[in-house]
């Protein structure tokens, strides 16, 4: 004889189990999201990550990307021979290079001189490494006291501003995008040391060191 089934007082709550259940993941959801936060990265994993960057972009530093930049630059220069030419220096928001005006550029003129033209676009080329990063170069142009010997420009404020015009647009041919550029002229305006000596005489080398360009290349806001 099959006993008779037992019949429960009350199966209206057998799936209640299932709140609490979901309340334990949801916390413990939530708990390891904020473990993970706060947590510290591993630093193979981190190392790898940098590694994989400097096979892309040359050595780079996630702390200071640009000195990656300053030792391809560095390197260019040496390997030119230009140290005397070109002056860099590595500041906190970026990279600061000096060009001598009267090596880079004909006498009195905003042409290139023809025999600078290959470290230009090394030095530019390697620039452009900086690409995963969001930043902004700008051109400033400097000259001497004295007046430019030619026709084609009437003061130093047309001198330096085309010569900075004109180095921007020597990088954007080679790659480096337009609207990361800005070129800007100031003539004899602010010279690095005096263009004259106490008595008023012109000093030769101070207005050489004064006849130059300066490209600033800095993280952007």
């Amino acid at each position: 004889m099959i006993p008779p089934k037992k019949r429960h007082a009350d199966e209206g709550n057998v799936d209640s189990w299932l709140m609490s259940y979901a309340d334990m993941i949801t916390l413990l959801m939530c708990f390891f999201i904020i473990f993970v936060s706060v947590s510290e990265p591993k630093s193979d994993k981190f190392s790898a990550v940098t590694q994989g960057l400097a096979s892309q972009f040359g050595s780079v530093n996630l702390a200071t990307p640009f000195q990656g930049t300053v030792q391809s630059l560095e390197g260019i220069v040496e390997a030119h021979h230009a140290f005397k030419d070109v002056a860099i220096e590595k500041g906190e928001r970026g990279v600061e290079m000096e060009l001598s005006g009267q090596t880079f550029f004909k006498p009195d003129s905003a042409d290139f001189d023809d025999k600078q033209i290959q470290l230009l676009s090394e030095m530019v080329d390697a620039l452009k490494k900086a690409s995963f990063l969001d930043y902004h170069i700008t051109i400033e142009g400097y000259t001497s006291d004295a007046a430019p010997q030619s026709a084609l420009y009437s003061s130093n404020w047309e001198l330096s501003s085309i010569r900075a015009a004109r180095l921007v647009r020597f990088m954007t041919e080679h790659g480096i995008p337009a609207n990361t550029l800005k070129a800007v002229g100031y003539g004899d305006t602010r010279p690095k040391v005096p263009n004259l000596d106490s008595n008023g005489s012109p000093i030769k080398e101070n207005r050489e060191k004064n006849d130059r360009m300066v490209i600033k290349m800095e993280r952007a806001q």
